[in-house]
């Protein structure tokens, strides 16, 4: 048996790698130099899948912060006409994808989907952002290349998940996947302190001209917290995560990101109750009123100018007051688009306008009720819940045992309400740069119970 199987696969590898050098070669006569690349890295890929899953999933680690981006055409409706790009990662996972069903063809006892109990949630999102931009399609609001692109964007990190749950079956895995994610955030965080002196925003690698802070905020938001839970909680790593975390930091404070700084808040209160360091909560509490009273001289002068520049931006028509406070227009801006957003809502309630068939709106909550009516926002709910109800499943069965897994759940938990209220002013569950990370780190999650279980609690 073990003969024919590595006959099957020495097969099926032989049938890949011609297929990938017949069309490598198709492309290479007439590709520019970025695609070229491309080709290239989802080659390796490829093969990667096709040898050794776990390596392949590193290769994907590396490339979620340090994938360059091709542009690929223009878009029409709520993209604003702005360029396509796909990156490297989308790349590398829709080729490992791509092996692996072929893999399951081949092998029929590879299973590509394993069950877990986020399946249904996930199903049901893509479900209703699927319908609501097929309706939106028909209806004339959503450009059907536009539509599909964005549709696979929204669903394709749940392919992240279902890899590594597939792939994982023991404690050292789940270790060495964290530590090249750690890795990686220790590099682009080296990019961006560099960026700290040029007296700009910084941002991740490979965001273009303009780059994203906002979302590399979300994104350091995330793993600073898993840091954190690490000082907290795993005497062994304390000091590697702490100095780590003051790295990460830095570059989080000048990202100038408000909707990462108020994520950071509710970090900063969950994170010392899952502890149960409530000494270090009365901290916090103290700490947070010292800022409010003396912000100008605890905090760094950029984060004071950015924060205060919300309330005493010099007075202009187009904005508006919160509370009888006026707001700078940027804020002004968003806020308007979230109240549009509702009046789109009660237009088409049930399934929305699709997505992309409705302005572009930074706002996760109010972009899914105005694109996927109440059915996708609800679905939306329902994924956040179960994800968190998964973790704190995990939370519980490793409360008493390794502090190194305790660590990465307590970080995982309080991370995931982190982004939840980053959301409030981001894209957040969209954006490639932080939902790559945060669903490789909800598999670990969820496998930890799992891998760590006696072998008969395994079997059983």
């Amino acid at each position: 048996m073990r003969v024919v199987a590595q006959q099957k696969q020495q097969f099926g590898f032989l049938i890949l790698l011609t297929g990938m050098l017949f069309a490598t070669a198709q492309m290479l006569a007439s590709a520019s130099t970025e695609r070229t690349l491309m080709y290239v890295i989802g080659t390796i890929a490829a093969v990667l899948a096709f040898l050794n899953e776990e390596l392949a999933i590193h290769f994907l680690i590396i490339a979620m912060l340090l994938s360059p981006e091709v542009d690929v055409g223009k878009t029409s409706g709520a993209s604003l006409g702005r360029s396509v790009t796909l990156r490297v990662d989308d790349l590398v996972l829709l080729v490992i994808c791509l092996t692996w069903f072929l893999k399951s063809v081949l092998y029929k006892e590879i299973g590509l989907l394993k069950h877990t109990p986020l399946n249904g949630a996930m199903y049901l999102y893509s479900f209703a952002a699927l319908f609501s931009t097929m309706l939106g399609m028909l209806s004339g609001n959503v450009d059907p290349k536009t539509g599909t692109l964005f549709v696979l964007k929204y669903i394709e990190y749940f392919l992240i998940f279902w890899m590594v749950v597939n792939t994982a079956r023991e404690e050292a895995q789940i270790r060495r996947f964290l530590l090249v994610a750690i890795v990686v955030a220790l590099i682009v965080t080296v990019i961006a302190i560099a960026q700290i002196p040029q007296g700009v925003r910084v941002s991740a690698p490979f965001e273009g001209e303009r780059g994203e802070p906002n979302t590399f905020g979300g994104y350091l938001l995330f793993m600073m917290t898993i840091l954190a839970a690490f000082v907290l909680v795993d005497n062994s790593y304390r000091w590697p995560a702490a100095i780590l975390f003051s790295l990460l930091f830095t570059a989080f404070i000048y990202t100038l990101s408000r909707a990462s700084y108020l994520g950071f808040i509710a970090v900063a209160f969950v994170l010392p109750v899952l502890t149960r360091r409530y000494m270090l909560l009365i901290a916090v509490l103290i700490l947070s009123l010292v800022i409010v009273m003396y912000a100008e001289v605890v905090l760094p002068t950029a984060v004071y100018e950015r924060i205060s520049f919300t309330f005493n931006q010099q007075a202009q028509s187009s904005q508006v007051k919160v509370l009888g406070t006026r707001v700078d227009t940027s804020t002004s801006a968003r806020l308007l688009y979230m109240q549009a957003a509702i009046d789109a809502f009660f237009e088409k309630p049930i399934f929305g306008w699709g997505v992309t068939g409705w302005h572009f709106l930074d706002s996760q909550y109010f972009r899914s009720l105005s694109e996927t009516g109440l059915f996708g926002f609800s679905t939306l709910v329902f994924l956040l819940f179960r994800i968190i109800q998964v973790a704190l499943r995990s939370f519980h069965l490793m409360k008493d045992k390794d502090p190194f897994n305790v660590a990465l759940v307590t970080g995982f938990v309080a991370g995931t309400v982190g982004l939840m209220v980053h959301a409030i002013g981001s894209n957040t569950f969209i954006i490639v740069r932080i939902m790559e990370p945060f669903w490789l780190v909800c598999a670990l999650v969820y496998l930890l119970p799992i891998v760590t279980a006696p072998e008969t609690e395994q079997h059983a």
